[in-house]
């Protein structure tokens, strides 16, 4: 029993802290998602040194993001923060039911990391961030058309809108109800650029 609770433990420490790296989810630790709850969140975010940032206030996620069709009840999301150096900060949110502690959707938020100090003039430092932003995008994208299957929807607005923020997002679907939304948000005029990841089960 020690055994096995180790090898999940083990998948599921491979599931979310390579996110970034490798493929976001393998076949084989499908299931493992359903087994996932807070407590083993907390252990593995330890082992990588992140921050805790959860707030003390009560933090939903909009049914745009997690349509929650089982209604469950969540919790404030245990929220963690690491570099993911040299470009980004990642932010990475569990929401969970209040009740039994079982994470139903994970969030993640990669957020330009500032330098102290920059050489750039606005223009060419904002040049910089949207490609490696693109970059960051374009990988997440392979990652999850190779896990999940092309996605069902994409609507992308980046090329299509002018002087205005724009959303460029696709949904990925997979057979086994496992769910995958990549959205980026971005301004060309202030150098805004987010991307944001939402990975749950229906």
């Amino acid at each position: 029993m020690k055994f096995t609770k180790y090898i999940v433990i083990l998948t599921l420490f491979t599931l979310i802290s390579c996110v970034t790296n490798r493929l976001i989810f393998h076949e084989k630790q499908a299931s493992e998602f359903d087994k996932l709850d807070i407590q083993t969140v907390v252990k593995l975010e330890r082992q990588k040194h992140s921050k805790d940032i959860t707030p003390e206030r009560l933090i939903g996620i909009g049914e745009g993001i997690y349509p929650n069709i089982n209604k469950y009840v969540l919790a404030t999301p245990k929220t963690y923060v690491i570099n993911e150096t040299p470009n980004f900060r990642l932010e990475t949110q569990y929401f969970y039911v209040a009740t039994n502690s079982m994470v139903k959707v994970i969030l993640y938020q990669w957020d330009y990391l500032e330098k102290e100090k920059s050489d750039f003039i606005a223009e060419k430092k904002y040049t910089k961030k949207f490609k490696v932003f693109q970059a960051k995008f374009d990988e997440l994208v392979t990652q999850l058309t190779s896990e999940f299957g092309e996605p069902v929807s994409t609507n992308i607005k980046q090329s299509k809108v002018k002087d205005e923020t724009f959303r460029d997002d696709l949904r990925f679907k997979r057979a086994d109800e496992m769910n995958a939304y990549l959205f980026m948000f971005g301004n060309d005029n202030s150098g805004f650029r987010q991307i944001r990841l939402a990975v749950y089960k229906d």
